[in-house]
């Protein structure tokens, strides 16, 4: 993602004079950052960069793990999830049109700077997952009747599908799932939490995917 300028308050300019030289950098006060900036403590500085225009590359895909969003409606819990995949490693997330945008600025917030380091593309799901799946390359979508993820072996390359935050995963996506994974509870209580936000979910089987491709090096 390319950087177009930086609107700074002196303070930080003062600081940073290692980022000013390299980038347009534009001076404001306190009042002006305020009416700019969309948080309550207001930041030092902030970064205006291009919209990137990206493709995807098909033989990265087919030899690596990657996060498949569908109807995720919540900005913040998207950024997480950018956060999440970055950690864990993840370059790629597809969205399917119905997914929050990552540009809502509750996204790139959640996102801790992820969004500049993962790849995400908005596409019809039903069009492009077919095009990759086979004996070696699965889908795993999650589901509450899904196998235990803990009792599986786990392959190190292929789709992780993830669902809308209430609803799940859509009949038409779920079509296309090769394996029903879910993350058990281990609660007593017949009044435990009856599910798990996505983007802590999403940390939890990605944990465990990479957990198994590190035992198998």
């Amino acid at each position: 993602m390319k950087i177009d300028s930086l609107i700074a308050r002196p303070s930080w300019i003062e600081s940073n004079q290692q980022h000013v030289k390299k980038c347009n950098t534009i001076e404001v006060n306190e009042i002006e950052m305020g009416r700019i900036s969309n948080f309550k403590s207001l930041p030092e500085v902030i970064a205006l960069a291009e919209i990137p225009v990206r493709t995807y590359n098909p033989d990265e895909i087919k030899d690596s793990l990657s996060v498949v969003l569908n109807g995720i409606q919540d900005p913040g819990n998207i950024g997480t999830i950018l956060r999440v995949c970055d950690w864990f490693g993840i370059r790629n997330i597809f969205c399917d049109h119905d997914c929050a945008n990552i540009f809502n600025p509750k996204s790139v917030q959640a996102s801790m700077g992820a969004i500049f380091r993962v790849n995400v593309f908005y596409l019809d799901l039903v069009d492009f997952i077919p095009r990759f799946t086979n004996s070696d390359f699965p889908c795993y979508g999650t589901f509450l009747e899904g196998e235990n993820i803990y009792r599986m072996r786990l392959q190190s390359k292929g789709f992780i599908v993830m669902g809308n935050e209430g609803n799940g995963i859509t009949a038409g996506i779920e079509q296309l799932v090769n394996h029903k994974i879910t993350i058990p509870s281990f609660a007593h209580s017949l009044y435990s939490t009856e599910s798990l936000n996505v983007g802590v979910a999403t940390g939890i089987i990605l944990s465990e995917f990479k957990r198994i491709e590190y035992i198998n090096r």
